[in-house]
């Protein structure tokens, strides 16, 4: 689910009949065509753009909203879409206060030994300030973990050491990024830190702050949706200061809450059993665009007002020293890197529809341009040695899916 939007089941509308199939059916069906720009871009499959996702990568098959209802007029299909603006922004403020430390009591009323990923974003300074105030620091070891070309922290923690608050430091090495390249799921290769965390710490809970910017109303795409530019220049989220006002997007249900494929959801038991996120919590997410923001001034989204005050009603002002402004996110560098081809195994780095003398695979992409230029890409990649880690991804898709 994206912002109320089904990832795992797709529908298609024709004349006055709704199909609506899997995730998984539609991979299976071979007569279900695939957008080409599969060969350029995954980013945020199953969408081609996160900004419209209405429009998938299987072609004439959409996303359906959870606030759209369907009705059949004159042999054609009518969508409408509930009223939004429907709850105060008062009322779900307090809500989200409330169900966000409900949450987090439950984890850790619940769990022994307790591992927090900590960043020093401000969602993971309010997970910080939850442990102070339930006295569960002295018990929650504090992991950062680094990651990037230089496996170097971008963060030095001495501003932590004078409050007395200890931060260890992991790193997710090259040969790690190597190992999850050379397994074929692309899901577990796009959430390969999440699950490499998971695998140093496996008998622990693990707590993040994950989805805190949707739901707890810091994400530059809320001031998008607002329609009314920020007048503060000091403030956290620096995206707000890069708005692309003029570019189109789906204002009705945007990417206000951005779950990619359901492996994202943190508090999911079968991709991530011990790893939760007080945050990532789904009541409050299908309700997010219900919220009626009309009026709301757009640098309390910007200078993340919400989470300052959760935090301030928690501990004070202790905390306050450690907020700056948004940091790098989760998985960027990830993507940015370069891996040595000889370090990867052929299915890896190989296109495996290539090899089918049937052709189907290449048959289900809607433009035989997107292949070519794919396998120029990766003909570029085995003479310089070097490939990069979305191109790597894309691959891995293509290869999953076909």
């Amino acid at each position: 689910m994206t912002n109320g939007r089904n990832y795992d089941v797709l529908i298609k509308i024709e004349n006055d009949t709704i199909t609506a199939k899997t995730l998984e059916q539609l991979i299976k069906d071979t007569n279900v065509k695939l957008h080409d720009k599969i060969c350029y871009t995954v980013d945020n499959f199953p969408w081609i753009d996160p900004a419209q996702l209405e429009e998938t990568m299987f072609i004439d098959w959409t996303a359906p909203s959870f606030y759209d209802r369907f009705r059949a007029e004159n042999n054609k299909i009518i969508v409408e879409q509930l009223e939004q603006h429907t709850i105060p922004l008062k009322d779900y403020i307090d809500l989200a206060k409330n169900k966000v430390e409900q949450n987090m009591k439950h984890i850790l009323d619940n769990s022994n030994n307790l591992i927090m990923l900590y960043s020093r974003g401000i969602d993971s300074l309010l997970v910080l300030s939850y442990l102070i105030k339930y006295d569960r620091l002295k018990d929650t070891r504090l992991i950062h973990c680094g990651h990037g070309p230089s496996n170097k922290s971008f963060i030095d923690y001495n501003l932590e050491k004078k409050l007395g608050i200890d931060v260890e430091t992991l790193f997710f090495r090259h040969d790690d990024i190597v190992k999850y390249a050379n397994q074929p799921n692309p899901f577990k290769f796009r959430e390969c830190i999440s699950r490499w965390v998971l695998e140093q710490f496996n008998n622990d809970t693990i707590i993040t702050g994950y989805e805190g910017n949707s739901v707890l109303m810091h994400k530059w795409e809320w001031v998008k949706r607002l329609g009314t530019p920020i007048t503060e220049q000091n403030i956290y989220v620096q995206d707000c200061l890069n708005i692309d006002w003029w570019k189109p997007t789906d204002l009705n249900h945007h990417t206000i809450s951005m779950i990619e494929p359901y492996s994202r959801n943190w508090n999911n038991p079968k991709e991530f059993g011990r790893m939760f996120s007080p945050m990532s919590d789904l009541e409050l997410m299908k309700i997010l665009p219900f919220v009626d923001i009309r009026g709301m001034d757009p640098n309390f989204i910007g200078d993340a007002v919400m989470v300052r005050d959760m935090i301030y009603s928690n501990v004070g002002d202790k905390l306050n020293s450690l907020i700056n402004k948004e940091t790098i996110t989760w998985n960027r560098p990830i993507f940015e890197q370069d891996i040595d081809v000889d370090k990867l195994n052929n299915d890896a780095i190989n296109i495996k529809i290539l090899r089918d003398s049937t052709r189907v695979g290449i048959k289900r992409i809607s433009n035989i341009k997107g292949v070519a230029n794919l396998i120029r890409e990766v003909d570029k990649a085995k003479q310089s040695k070097k490939i990069n880690v979305r191109l790597l991804m894309i691959i891995k898709y293509i290869n999953y899916l076909l």
